[in-house]
This record gives structure tokens, C-alpha cells and sequence, in this order.
């Protein structure tokens, strides 16, 4: 037979009792909190659940926190290249005037003043800053201005790094573009080739920018169109430079057109014996170049009618070139409106799987509060009972019979 101490009977009543009281504490400290894992000794599988959430939770913060920095930014940029399209109109009106054949050399230099400001502008609107000690279009080099202006030359100081922010799960987009592709990679002339009268020139011909009719027929050489006036018959001879053929010839009539390899020109006015015209590959030529040229071409103005011709061509030649910024220009401020419509799409997918994790981790820690309180209910009669049950334990003992 097993015998009981009366020490036993005690010990046990108080760890009843002591094992309610922690249950109640337990259930009004999840009330209290409003959650149902305080500590992870709650629900140590719960728990760690909830850990990762919120992690997760954490990262959703970042992108949001990268998504308004990165929309600020490319705000930004589409407000310069906005006002750089202003720009690229307003020399494109002073070159349409200046090819008035009425006006005067001092009309054309006034014309070339107003473009010095312009492009003044334009280097302005290259070293935009961004708001925070950088600037939007020097690649990764902030501690100075992209672009530096001497005279007519600008140049350019930063480099070619595409500045990012992480705005979704394994997505980078791309926030600052470098200054170099913006400003300084446009293809002069009508993008493939460029058209000049020679220096020598002393005729009253006259070429225009010329098109591509067959691009698979470009060889990528440069041309010369001869002309050769005997007898009062004016020929015409279009050698190709790479291996000095003759591409083309004929007669010249004004005015002509002028198909050779894929490509052709119209020539206007009347060529004198010896004077050429050449066709040349487009590289790559700085928008403030292609300005500068212009300040350069008005400034120096036209008295005979060489020369004349000769800045009929060359207007010819920078409005097409200034065509090819505006286009250049519009497509690049294109890319920055496709940026931010993407980062409205990652903003708002980001928006649904944070809910998403919210609404998971609710799940996972959040209380009950109508089960929370018949709990609670049920642990307090629980520990009245424990209480009472010790008291009239208390009590038992041996000496309560004797007198």
C-alpha cells in the first residue's frame, strides 16, 4: 500500500494551483496583446512562420521606399528631356528662318546669338539635378556636373553606368541615364548618311540631305558626286570611295535626282566645272554639336552665291540633323514614360502581395478574441477551483482530531 504524506498533498495543490494561475496569466496577456503568439514558446512552428512574414513583410517596405525614390527620378528626367524637346523646336523654327533667302548677315548672326542661348539651355538641362547632391544624367560620377561648356565646345565629364533600384523581387529598374546615350549618340543628317558641298565649291549647286531607298544596297562608303561643265553641258560622276568606282553618271539637268547604291540626293542650282558633292556614313555627333554648328554656319553669314549655296546646304544638312535630335530626344523621353507605367505595375503587384503576407500573417499570430475570452472564462472558474481545492487540502492534518 502506497502512503501519502501530508507534505505530498501540499506540494501538489500548489503546482495545481501555481499551473492555473500561469493558464490565466497565459490567456489575459494574449487578450492584453490582442495576439495569440507572445513568445515563441507559444508556438515555436508559429512563430518562426511569423518571423519569415514579417521578413518578407520588411523587404515590401524597401520596395516601396525604392518605388517613390525611383518614380521621383524618373519624373525628373522625363521633365528635362521635356524641355529639352522645347529646345530642339526652337532651333529647328531658327533654322527654317534662316534659310529666307532675304535675310541679311546680320539677321543670320541675331539668329546665331539666340541659338548660343539655346544651347546654353540645353547644357542646363544635361546637368539637372537630382534633388539629392547628384545629378540625373552623370552615370555613377555625382561629384560633379556631367556637362562643362567652353566657348561652343561642351564635353561631356561622367560616365556610361546605368544607375538602378531594386522595386520588385529580383526586378531592377533603371533610374538615371547616362548622359553620353541622351546627349551625345545621335546619328547627324537623316541617320544614315550626310550630305556637304566641298569647300572649293563655286557654283550655286545646291544638295539636299538626301534618302535610303534600298537599304540592303548600302555598302556603308562614302561617295563623291563630280561635275564637269563642258561647252555649257553640265556631266556628273558619283565615284565610291572604298575602290574609286563609278557608281553612277549622266547628264545634269537642274534639278536631278541622283540614285547611287541603295541611296540617292537631289541636287539643285548650277554646279560649276569642278565642284562636288560628297554623301558620308553617319556616326555618332553630340546634339550640342550639332548646334554649335549652326551658331558657327549663321555667324559667319553668305555674300556671294557660293556661298550662299554652300549655307543652303549645310541648313539643309543640321535641319534634317536637328530632326534626328528630336526624334532621339522623343524616344528616349518615351523610355522614361514605359519606365514609370512598369513601376506602376511592380507598385501595384507589390501592393497585392504585401496584402498577401498581412492576411497570412494575421492568420498565423493574430488572436481570436471570442474564443479568447470563453478561454478565458473557463480558466478562471479553472483556477477558483485549484484555489479552493488547496485550501480545504490545507487543512487536512492528523493534529485537527486530537484534544
Amino acid at each position: 500500500m502506497m502512503r501519502v504524506s501530508t507534505y505530498s498533498f501540499f506540494q501538489s495543490g500548489e503546482r495545481s494551483m501555481m499551473d492555473r494561475q500561469r493558464d490565466l496569466l497565459e490567456t489575459q496577456a494574449q487578450i492584453s496583446s490582442g495576439k495569440r503568439i507572445n513568445s515563441p514558446a507559444d508556438d515555436p512552428v508559429g512563430a518562426a512562420e511569423a518571423t519569415s512574414t514579417r521578413a518578407a513583410l520588411s523587404q515590401f517596405d524597401q520596395f516601396k521606399s525604392n518605388q517613390d525614390r525611383a518614380s521621383y527620378l524618373l519624373n525628373l528626367g522625363e521633365s528635362a528631356l521635356g524641355q529639352l524637346v522645347d529646345s530642339t523646336q526652337q532651333i529647328k523654327e531658327k533654322l527654317i528662318a534662316a534659310g529666307n533667302g532675304s535675310y541679311s548677315n546680320a539677321e543670320l548672326k541675331a539668329l546665331a546669338t539666340d541659338l548660343q542661348g539655346v544651347l546654353a539651355q540645353m547644357v542646363g538641362v544635361a546637368n539637372s539635378s537630382d534633388g539629392a547632391g547628384g545629378y540625373l544624367f552623370a552615370g555613377s560620377r555625382e561629384g560633379a556636373a556631367p556637362f562643362s561648356q567652353s566657348g561652343l565646345a561642351v564635353s561631356f565629364n561622367g560616365d556610361s553606368t546605368q544607375m538602378q533600384l531594386e522595386v520588385s523581387t529580383n526586378r531592377l529598374q533603371q533610374v538615371k541615364f547616362a548622359g553620353d546615350d541622351v546627349f551625345q549618340k545621335v546619328r547627324p543628317g537623316n541617320g544614315t548618311f550626310t550630305t556637304t558641298g566641298a569647300a572649293g565649291n563655286v557654283g550655286s549647286g545646291i544638295i539636299d540631305p538626301g534618302t535610303v531607298i534600298d537599304p540592303s544596297q548600302l555598302t556603308g562608303s562614302s561617295y563623291t558626286i563630280n561635275f564637269s561643265v563642258t561647252a555649257g553641258a553640265t556631266t556628273y560622276q558619283v565615284v565610291r570611295a572604298s575602290d574609286s568606282a563609278v557608281v553612277a553618271s549622266g547628264n545634269y539637268t537642274a534639278p536631278a535626282t541622283i540614285a547611287f547604291d541603295g541611296q540617292q540626293v537631289s541636287i539643285q542650282g548650277a554646279p560649276a566645272n569642278g565642284d562636288a558633292f560628297q554623301s558620308t556614313p553617319a556616326g555618332y555627333q553630340s546634339m550640342f554639336d550639332t548646334v554649335a554648328a549652326a551658331v558657327q554656319l549663321l555667324s559667319k553669314g553668305a555674300t556671294t552665291d557660293a556661298e550662299k549655296a554652300q549655307l543652303q546646304t549645310t541648313l539643309s544638312g543640321l535641319g534634317a540633323s536637328v530632326d534626328q535630335v528630336l526624334d532621339h530626344v522623343t524616344l528616349k523621353r518615351a523610355e522614361f514614360g514605359s519606365a514609370l507605367s512598369e513601376l506602376d505595375g511592380y507598385s501595384q503587384l507589390n501592393d497585392d502581395r504585401q496584402l498577401q503576407y498581412q492576411t497570412r500573417l494575421s492568420s498565423v499570430e493574430d488572436l481570436d478574441l471570442a474564443q479568447a475570452s470563453s478561454e478565458l472564462s473557463r480558466r478562471q472558474i479553472t483556477y477558483q477551483a485549484a484555489i479552493q481545492s488547496y485550501s480545504a487540502i490545507s487543512k487536512l492534518s492528523l493534529f485537527n482530531y486530537l484534544d
